[in-house]
C-alpha cells in the first residue's frame, strides 16, 4: 500500500471518528454498536497497514544499504577501462574521463586512477604548460591526464601514489608513497607531500619534493625541462624523469630518456611507466 493511500485512509478514519463522537450523546442502540464495531475493525486494519508500511520502509533501507555496499565492491573489482568522474554534480560539463587500472598491481590491489602512462613512445611528452595542465594523449594508450584534473582528484581526500616501471628485459619494479599532495596552478603544482616511501626500488622522487612542475615554456631555473625535453618536477635536475624522451633499447650513451635513478640509473631509458593514484581509504586491509 502506498503512503498516499494510507494517509487518505487515516484522514477518512479521523473524520468518521469525529462524526461518531459528535453523536455519542444521542446515538444508542443496535445501529450505534454496529457502527462502533465497524470503526474498531477499520482502525485495526489501518494499524496493520501502517505497521506493514513501516516494515517495508525498513526493509527498503536495508536493501538500499546492501545495494550501495555491493556497488562499491563491484567498482573496486571492476576490470581496467575508461570511466567518467564528476567532481561537481551541479555542473553538467564538469565530468571527465580517466583510465582506471583493475589489476592487482604487485599486491597493492585494484581501483587505481592512472594519470601518466607510457609504453611505446607513440605520444610525444615534450609539451607546453597548457597541455600538461589540461592533459594529452589517449586514455586507453599513452597519456597524461592533466595537472588540473589530478589536483582536483587529490583535493577530495588523502591519496596514495603508485609508480610501476618496466625495463626492456621484462623486469618490473614499483615505488609507493602514502600521501601525495600537489599545490595549485598558482604554485606551479608543486609537490607538497609524498608521505612514506615503500617498494622494491629505492626512492627517486623525494629529492624532488617541494619542487614545482616545469615545462619548456615555464621552466625551472636550471632549464631542466628544455634540456631533458619533457615536463616534470625538476630539481637540479632530477633523480626521476618519467616524462623524458622515449628511447628504445634500454642502455643509452647519454643521460636523456625515461629514468628512475634507483632502477637502472641514468644510462638506461625505461620501456614502460604508470603513475597512479587511489584514495588512501581504499588501501589494503581497509573494509
Amino acid at each position: 500500500m502506498s503512503a498516499v493511500r494510507v494517509i487518505l485512509i487515516v484522514v477518512i478514519f479521523c473524520l468518521m471518528t469525529a462524526r461518531l463522537q459528535a453523536t455519542t450523546t444521542t446515538a444508542t442502540g443496535f445501529g450505534y454498536e454496529m457502527l462502533l464495531a465497524t470503526l474498531q475493525a477499520f482502525e485495526s486494519r489501518v494499524q496493520s497497514q501502517l505497521e506493514l508500511l513501516q516494515q517495508n520502509l525498513k526493509q527498503n533501507r536495508v536493501e538500499l544499504e546492501n545495494l550501495k555496499h555491493y556497488t562499491t565492491q563491484q567498482l573496486a573489482n571492476k576490470d581496467s577501462g575508461v570511466y567518467f568522474v564528476n567532481l561537481s554534480p551541479a555542473t553538467l560539463n564538469a565530468s571527465f574521463g580517466v583510465f582506471r587500472d583493475g589489476s592487482n598491481n604487485h599486491g597493492y590491489g585494484a581501483n587505481w586512477t592512472v594519470f601518466q602512462r607510457r609504453f611505446d613512445g607513440s605520444v610525444d611528452f615534450n609539451r607546453n604548460w597548457t597541455e600538461y595542465k589540461n592533459g594529452f594523449g589517449d586514455l586507453t594508450g599513452e597519456h597524461w591526464l592533466g595537472l588540473e584534473k589530478l589536483k582536483m582528484l587529490l583535493d577530495r581526500e588523502r591519496h596514495e601514489l603508485l609508480i610501476v616501471m618496466e625495463d626492456f628485459e621484462g623486469v618490473t619494479a614499483f615505488a609507493h608513497y602514502d600521501n601525495f599532495v600537489l599545490g595549485s596552478e598558482s604554485e606551479d603544482y608543486q609537490i607538497k607531500s609524498l608521505g612514506t616511501h615503500a617498494g622494491v626500488v629505492g626512492d627517486s622522487l623525494s629529492s624532488q619534493l617541494m619542487r614545482k612542475f616545469a615545462t619548456e615554456d615555464r621552466d625551472s631555473p636550471e632549464k631542466c625541462a628544455k634540456t631533458f625535453q619533457g615536463g616534470f618536477w625538476y630539481t637540479n635536475c632530477y633523480q626521476s624523469n618519467l616524462n623524458g624522451v622515449y628511447l628504445k633499447g634500454g642502455k643509452q650513451t647519454s643521460n636523456k630518456g625515461i629514468h628512475w635513478y634507483f632502477f637502472r640509473g641514468y644510462r638506461y631509458s625505461l620501456k614502460a611507466t604508470k603513475m597512479m593514484i587511489r584514495p588512501f581509504s581504499q588501501r589494503r586491509g581497509v573494509v
